[in-house]
């Protein structure tokens, strides 16, 4: 289990979160998340401007603030080099056959590793050993011979320059300030500090401390936790999801029907429209065409008369006129009568008041509600276990002093409880989730007085008065309550809101 543990965390702790490769001059953030020199670099540039001053961890995004004293570029630069990791990585390289030049890897160059540089924490390739050497900083570096790696004790041998002095490396620790620092920093910082020692007995001493042999548990008990917290968004999500789609369908529903009732309505108008047109409409169209003949025959008749005047020898004139006149004289008859008949014919339509103020009247289709409320039941146990001190008031009453004691051995998160509440006389108010209920117990919290059912579990309970309080409940709002003889009584509904 240790050994599948141990791989576990090798593979997540070298590969790098941007890139998704093996680091490459592992870099880290005040978090302590690491990442490739080159990664954090492109990362700072491309979005410091928009985080005003720093920038936030790729992978927690805690917000780390720039130094003031030195430039975005070289930022990353100066960065702390994890190289705890650059061991870490040489080592499964060491192990797997890959021995790569460091410094050549950096610059996106593969060449095999010939040495290891125990000052450095890094693989050199020959050409790379050859100018380490010659280097003034490096001279004096230990270097051994690659195939040696795997039986030297490197662990306690790289060397870590000082933040406040780059040129020397850390060699003390100061237990008052729980800093580590180079002998300039020990001599002119901590010349008054009486618990300086070695980085290797501090070290020593902490490994054997309560708190480092603790501190694994306590980070899966924060784990543990997380979980439930992480199980509870999830669920919410689920239920807030399930929310938004019912109250979509809701809407829609809604929406369909009233749609449906106004296209019925629309329809009836419509047909009551189309039996009014075919009742009227073919009357005006005929007597439209009947005028429109008699038109015709004036301009024959015209044309007959104008012709007749001039080219007609007397009896045909004589004859003709007799018709013309005939003619005139029905067409007289038609035309008196049709003036008198003239009425106009208009169809107009008057909208129902109701719906014209429909549109005045709703500016809105509907009230969208959301609320947040604590989860008080998602605490570790740990963390919730009822302080009555807290929750006790403060009264002259000598029987209170010995209630605390009492009730905080009866009243557990083993009991469901996510509120408790100590009445003026002495009684107990409590909110349970396993239940769903809120009771009245007596003074020694043994016996249940009275209790009332709730429609969902309940968060919280406080008291407003004497006789009157509340208690929140999951999913329904707030629930008004009174106390009367021992008695609880619901005395107000919901009002449909979350606090």
């Amino acid at each position: 289990m240790a050994s599948a543990t141990e791989n576990s965390v090798k593979v997540d702790l070298t590969t790098c979160s941007i890139c998704f490769e093996t680091f490459k001059t592992p870099k880290y953030f005040p978090c302590l998340h690491s990442f490739c020199e080159g990664c954090i670099k492109t990362y700072i540039t491309t979005t410091f401007v928009q985080t005003n001053g720093g920038v936030n961890c790729p992978v927690c995004r805690m917000y780390v603030s720039k130094p003031e004293d030195i430039g975005i570029e070289e930022w990353s630069s100066e960065l702390p080099t994890n190289h705890i990791l650059v061991n870490l990585i040489v080592m499964n390289e060491s192990k797997s056959g890959q021995k790569l030049c460091m410094p050549c890897s950096r610059e996106n160059e593969t060449e095999s590793a010939s040495s290891w540089c125990i000052n450095c924490g890094e693989a050199l390739c020959k050409l790379c050993e050859r100018y380490h050497r010659k280097q003034k900083s490096s001279i004096t570096h230990k270097l051994i011979d690659m195939g040696n790696y795997e039986t030297t004790d490197l662990q306690c041998n790289v060397d870590i320059p000082c933040t406040e002095h780059p040129d020397k490396n850390v060699e003390a620790y100061c237990r008052d300030h729980s800093a580590i620092c180079c002998m300039t920093c020990a001599f002119l910082k901590h010349r008054n500090c009486k618990n300086v020692g070695s980085i290797h007995d501090a070290a020593e001493e902490m490994k054997k401390s309560r708190e480092v042999e603790n501190f694994s548990d306590a980070l899966q008990g924060f784990q543990n936790t997380l979980d439930a917290l992480l199980q509870y968004t999830s669920d919410s999500l689920h239920e807030f999801d399930k929310d938004i789609e019912k109250m979509k369908v809701e809407i829609d529903t809604l929406f369909t029907k009233l749609s449906k009732h106004l296209s019925h309505l629309k329809s009836d108008i419509m047909s009551e429209i189309s039996k009014i047109e075919k009742e009227v409409r073919p009357e005006i169209e005929d007597k439209h065409d009947k005028i429109k003949c008699k038109i015709s025959t004036i301009q024959n008749d015209l044309a007959l008369f104008q012709t007749n005047m001039k080219y007609a020898p007397p009896t045909q004139f004589l004859q003709a006129m007799e018709k013309l006149m005939e003619q005139r004289s029905i067409l007289e008859q038609f035309v008196n009568e049709e003036s008198q008949k003239l009425k106009e014919i208009r169809v107009t339509f008057d909208a129902n008041e109701k719906l014209l103020q429909i549109e005045k009247d709703i500016k809105v289709f509907g009230e969208v509600n959301f609320g947040r409320a604590s989860r008080t039941d998602m605490v570790r146990p740990s963390d919730r276990n009822v302080n009555m001190s807290s929750v006790v008031p403060t009264t002259t009453k000598d029987d209170m002093t010995s209630l605390v004691p009492t009730l905080s051995s009866e009243v557990n998160i083993q009991d469901g409880v996510t509120g408790i509440s100590v009445l003026e006389n002495g009684l107990v108010l409590l909110s349970k989730c396993n239940n769903k209920t809120i009771e009245l117990r007596d003074h020694q919290c043994s016996s249940v007085l009275s209790s009332l059912s709730l429609p969902g579990p309940p968060w919280g309970i406080k008291m407003s008065s004497d006789t009157e309080g509340a208690v929140a409940v999951y999913r329904h709002g707030l629930i008004i309550f009174n106390i009367q003889n021992n008695q609880i009584t619901k005395i107000k509904k919901n009002q449909d809101r979350r606090e």
